[in-house]
């Protein structure tokens, strides 16, 4: 029961692969104080990893985090999230403190109630268990809904007397008798040979009440197959509703649970409260009007594995499970039964169970209810309320000393204060059960008329069914107006623009019984509300928007605008009122930065006001480099240079290519695909240690770029901390990581002491580079200091090793030998990784090495010649340029001169496609010795790829080449 690791099956089977490895999430809590606020929520349909009064936990993309911030929504990022990571939530009994359990551990979210926590590593179970400590693991799943379903006794007229009648009946020697025999298994251990025989028990407990449906069923955990037993008593009217009444059997002991773990505490009093419910509603032959679902759960004290596998299989067969009632622990008090407390643990979005099993207890009972814990997750009730079943959670109030010992025997307990337990939740059953359903599928919107809301729902399917009440306040819960009607749409007038109002639908059956009511809210206004979530994304030659729904009820459609005028709203792009949420932009022009606005549009053609407006521009890969640059602007002293020192030394170093600068701090917004996709490479460069992980927060970004097949060439620091944030000396990385997936770097380290003078060439065409002594400090031996191995994986290269005047055998020669560099030449993308700034490198060798990367491994060309042209030496065909291309490319190719083609060469310049078909001739001529370059237009041609092949007497090769539309 306590203390346990909760390992769940993996969601996949219900709600498919949530998280993608090619997308950055974060972990995030957002305040859920404002029903505005909340209703955002909703509409960006945001998964829940857990909920408490205060927060929702997501796990959200960085496309939606932008989108929060641009409807001004505020939250709390808590930590990253990567494919692979576990999420574990700890809670605790009667304030325990939780910190003890998180040695070397540290939580991304911690209140006096729970903690989160991310990869536990706690040690064996055992120990975890010894702790006292509840440990789950947590899974998204559900979506968040802006829902309240709100219980007030008041509002429901019940003739007691068939509850009272029942609940009379629970006999404390029944109780006693169902505890005792659990207890004389000696053991109910999960993994004890007794569990066969506890649930053979069970089932014959129930089959001598008289049911007739009782079943086994199995599941399997850890090689083993443990068992759920299920008793069920069918409903006379709403047999597709369920109400499930659960307790676990297994017990865990300290000392050798396979002998000896008698549980007569945790757990034989829940399944105590199982069987003597189901035995006195059968006793009075009760005919439920839905159905009851009797369960005794196997396996929870190794992770809730039972309740677990129920839940799973109700939430996939989409069961429609109005109630789960769960006891465990419930027959220790140091008082007389009728001093005595119990708690009730309560879970978020079902507040009202709480009040009415409060209302239960003090009606049927003689015991007083006491506020329990809230999202309990020690017992078999967050299962089910982890897949949005409705749970409420009965448990004593004065939690036993002998919890998981071998002194957790009946001697030690309260049969009168278990009966008084059991005789509420019995209560809290029936009255459910008198209940009507809940009316499903509500909805409120804004009519658009500035006064009026509309509210629809599904019909009730129950056979007695009268009609329904609606509820009208301008404070959650607290009503000033009420209607009745039959029909499932209704609309609610004479309200005020601008202001919030909640507004409750409940169910009226012809006995006079009222359902719940279900809440939800809604602001009235005139114009239609400006679409949320509202995004540009740069496409391949398009830019693609998108935004949610609106939920208006007079919604005609929407209009989209782009200017490439910041501030101005543009032309029109659609020609009718445009009624889909995704438009794609395919007359975008190349290297132009568009602002998009779109407007939602009513049925008067009234545009919605204070709409968000977004900067975007195609992918075109068409306009050489970009040169982004992100060092602070220092104070030009040694290792602190100033910004302008920095741009110079770049402009020196790339002053034979075409570039466009972009620096971080100046531009003072954040760098997107948009500014990144019109290039075809990318040099990105830190030269300070001021702020290490700055392309951290761009991850996500560089990763669209790349997976469009673009060049990447950083230099800096530490670019385990630029890229994943490592603060650690050394780290190994492994796929799911950026730093291994895009960079094909598998590990990193650095000291505190080494120092570094040169990067020396591993492999052919790179040349050594060595440190400028004019830029660094003499104190170093003027070396540099915080430089990192990096380590490529099998799928690149190293390419310079970690040089230094000091021995290896030193701490400042530590790295001596240990690669520096990393290429990646493939087939998707490009990258080269260095681990050194080149700003304090030697200029004229840090210029060669630029030249060579940008030329040789990413197929730039240099547009800016010398002023005296050479001849050519060798042939050579270069890549074209640009590549990727739409519809045009060029081609260059030299002639040399020999003794025996001085006059000239025949030249053939092709293009074939992948079948080796020709498809254009672009040069068949003789060609004296020189460079050429010839424009490639492919308007005729579909995309795909394509080969160039250049003839010159023996010379021939071929090279390959992308279309894209």
């Amino acid at each position: 029961m306590k203390s346990t690791v909760y390992i769940l099956l993996l969601l996949q089977l219900c709600i498919g692969n949530i998280y993608s490895q090619d997308t950055d999430y974060s972990i995030v809590a957002f305040p859920i104080s404002d029903a505005r606020t909340n209703n955002k929520l909703e509409q960006m349909e945001l998964s829940v990893l857990y909920l408490n009064d205060d927060n929702l936990f997501s796990i959200v993309n960085s496309e939606k985090l932008l989108s929060l911030q641009l409807l001004g929504i505020n939250y709390s990022v808590l930590d990253e999230f990567k494919t692979g990571d576990r999420l574990f939530l700890l809670s605790s009994k009667s304030d325990r403190d939780i910190s003890s359990a998180l040695i070397g551990e540290e939580s991304i979210y911690k209140n006096q109630e729970i903690a989160i926590v991310k990869n536990l590593s706690l040690g064996d179970i055992e120990d975890v268990k010894s702790s006292s400590i509840d440990m789950v693991e947590l899974k998204s799943g559900r979506i968040f809904k802006n829902q309240k379903s709100i219980w007030k006794e008041n509002r429901i007229n019940l003739n007691d007397s068939i509850i009272t009648q029942i609940t009379s009946l629970v006999d404390p020697e029944n109780v006693r008798y169902f505890i005792q025999s659990l207890q004389d298994f000696q053991t109910r251990f999960l993994l004890a040979n007794t569990r066969d025989a506890v649930a053979a028990w069970i089932k014959d407990q129930f089959l001598q009440m008289g049911f007739t449906d009782v079943v086994i069923d199995s599941f399997e955990y850890s090689g083993t197959w443990q068992k759920n037993v299920i008793a069920t008593l069918p409903g006379i009217y709403e047999p597709e509703v369920y109400n499930v009444v659960g307790g676990h059997h297994d017990s865990y002991s300290s000392g050798n649970p396979m002998i000896f773990a008698p549980g007569a505490d945790d757990n034989a009093s829940g399944t105590a409260a199982v069987l003597e419910i189901a035995r006195v509603i059968k006793a009075n032959n009760y005919q439920p009007e839905s159905t009851i679902k009797f369960i005794t759960f196997g396996a929870e004290e190794y992770g809730l594995h039972g309740s677990y596998d129920y839940a799973l299989k109700a939430y996939t067969a989409n069961m429609n499970i109005k109630i789960m009632i769960n006891h465990d622990m419930i027959s220790h008090t140091y008082y007389p039964a009728n001093q005595s407390n119990v708690d009730i643990n309560r879970y978020s979005g079902f507040e009202y169970l709480r009040d009415l099993a409060f209302y239960c207890v003090q009606n049927y009972s003689v015991l007083q209810p006491i506020n329990g814990g809230v999202n309990s997750s020690g017992s078999d009730s967050y299962s089910f309320w982890e897949f949005g079943f409705p749970a409420v959670y009965f448990e004593e109030n004065n939690f036993s000393p002998f919890y998981h010992s071998p002194a957790d025997t009946i001697g030690n307990y309260n049969m009168e204060y278990c009966s008084e337990v059991i005789k509420s939740s019995c209560a809290t059953l029936l009255m459910n059960i008198v209940m009507p359903s809940s009316v499903t599928n509500y909805y409120l919107v804004d009519e658009g008329t500035g006064n009026s809301l509309i509210a629809w729902w599904s019909p009730n399917q129950s056979p007695d069914l009268e009609g329904y009440k609606i509820y009208v306040g301008s404070q959650s819960g607290v009503y000033d107006t009420s209607f009745t009607t039959t029909d499932t749409l209704f609309t609610i007038g004479n309200l005020t623009e601008g202001n919030l109002y909640y507004v409750g639908v409940s169910v009226l059956d012809q006995d006079g019984y009222e359902s719940l009511i279900v809440e939800r809210s809604a602001t009235p206004l005139e114009l239609p509300a400006a679409p949320t979530e509202f995004t540009a994304d740069p496409l391949w030659h398009q830019v693609q928007l998108s935004w949610l729904k609106n939920n208006e009820y007079d919604l005609f459609g929407y209009n989209i605008y782009r200017s490439d005028i910041e501030g101005e709203l543009g032309d029109k792009l659609n020609q009718s009122i445009y009624l889909d949420t995704v438009y794609v932009d395919n007359s975008a022009s190349n290297g132009v930065y568009y602002y998009y606005t779109v407007k939602s549009v009513d049925n008067l053609l009234n545009e919605s006001i204070n709409n968000t407006t977004l900067r975007s521009r195609v992918v075109s890969m068409d306009r050489g480099i970009l040169v982004v640059d992100e060092t602070s602007d220092g104070d030009g002293s040694p290792m602190n240079p100033t910004d302008a020192e920095v741009d110079q030394f770049y402009s020196d170093i790339l002053e034979h290519f075409n570039t466009d600068q972009y620096d971080i701090i100046e531009q003072g917004s954040k760098i997107g695909l948009a500014d990144l996709g019109a290039y075809s490479t990318i040099i990105w460069h830190g030269n300070d240690m001021s702020n290490l992980s700055v392309p951290y927060e761009y991850r996500g970004e560089i990763k669209k770029y790349l997976d469009f097949g673009g060049n990447y060439l950083y230099t800096g620091y530490k670019p385990s901390k630029a890229f994943e944030n490592v603060g650690s000396l050394s780290r190994t990385f492994s796929s799911g990581d950026f730093i291994f997936d895009y960079f094909k770097i598998q590990e990193t380290k650095s000291t505190i002491f080494a120092l570094f003078n040169e990067a020396k060439s591993l492999t052919a065409g790179y040349a050594n580079i060595f440190v400028d002594s004019l830029k660094t400090l003499s104190s170093n031996d003027y070396h540099l200091k915080h430089i990192e191995m990096i380590k490529a994986s099998s799928e690149a290269i190293n390419i310079f090793s970690y040089e230094t005047n000091f021995d290896s055998t030193t701490q400042q020669g530590i790295l001596k030998g240990k690669p520096v560099g990393v290429e990646y030449i493939g087939n998707d993308f490009k990258s080269v990784i260095i681990s050194f700034p080149l700003y304090y490198m030697n200029k004229q060798q840090a210029k060669s090495f630029i030249q060579y990367v940008l030329t040789e491994k990413f197929d730039e060309v240099m547009p800016v010649e010398e002023s005296v042209a050479e001849i050519p030496e060798e042939y050579k065909l270069y890549q074209n340029f640009p590549n990727p291309f739409n519809p045009t490319t060029t081609i260059k190719f030299t002639v040399p001169v020999t003794l025996s083609e001085v006059e000239g060469v025949l030249v053939t310049l092709k293009v074939y496609d992948v079948l080796g078909n020709e498809v254009a001739t672009l040069v068949n001529e003789e060609k004296p010795a020189g460079s050429y370059e010839i424009e490639f237009n492919a308007a005729e041609l579909s995309s795909g790829i394509y080969f160039y092949k250049l003839k010159a007497g023996n010379y021939a090769e071929t090279k390959k080449m992308v279309l894209l539309r």
